[in-house]
């Protein structure tokens, strides 16, 4: 039973501690003028754009803007002449609005799981439980190992697992949009390669973490059942 208690309160430790670390990554990359300049630069968002560097970034600017603030709709212009006219076609302003709606998710369950981990953390340590270190090493090897098989997954068929995705948590087609379109343009498939790249080095830094506190905390107890 003891056995047991420690493999499931592994498991969730390692479900929180995935969304945690996969929302503040997701975050990050969402987020960062920086990420997405190297991005634009990386694979010449200006050719692809027709745009001088300028406009791209602060296009970008804009779009990083709207993911966190109250508006519903994407609005970015330029100017065309003398006229302002929309940068972003119908279509991917819809689909804008699913991923805004996404992210938001992933945010608020990162913070969730954030707090999950916190009242653990407090939970155990009141039990004195915390010291033994086996469920924060089963924990890491399990986050570990899910985010192992899920980077062969996507390497080895990023197309597809990138298909996968969008199936997964997108209701609609809108998603799939052409190199005609703006938001292809600024961020293709290679982007989202790297960012994945990216939000799964995170999620097994985080899980390594646990497993490296777990097998320390074991070894400076001498051992343990949980």
């Amino acid at each position: 039973m003891q056995r047991l208690a420690t493999a499931v309160l592994g498991v969730l430790l390692a479900a929180v501690l995935l969304v945690a670390a996969v929302s503040a990554a997701v975050r990050f990359t969402a987020t960062s003028g920086w990420w997405w300049e190297r991005g634009f630069a990386r694979f010449d968002a200006e050719r692809r754009t027709g745009l001088p560097a300028e406009e791209v970034l602060r296009i970008g600017a804009e779009v990083r803007e709207y993911l966190v603030d109250d508006s519903e709709r994407l609005a970015v212009t330029y100017r065309v002449g003398e006229r302002e006219v929309a940068f972003f076609s119908e279509r991917e302003v819809q689909h804008m609005v699913d991923v805004k709606v996404l992210m938001e998710r992933t945010w608020v369950a990162g913070l969730v799981a954030a707090g999950v981990l916190v009242l653990a953390l407090v939970g155990a340590i009141l039990l004195r439980r915390f010291g033994r270190g086996t469920v924060a090493m089963v924990g890491g090897a399990i986050g570990v190992a899910v985010i192992a098989v899920l980077a062969v997954v996507a390497v080895a068929g990023f197309d597809g697992a990138f298909r996968q995705f969008h199936l997964l948590f997108f209701t609609n087609d809108l998603w799939q949009l052409t190199s005609r379109d703006r938001l292809i343009q600024l961020f293709p498939q290679q982007f989202f390669f790297e960012t994945t790249l990216v939000i799964g080095g995170a999620a097994v830094a985080a899980s390594l973490l646990c497993l490296a506190a777990g097998v320390a905390l074991r070894r400076r107890r001498g051992g343990g059942a949980a």
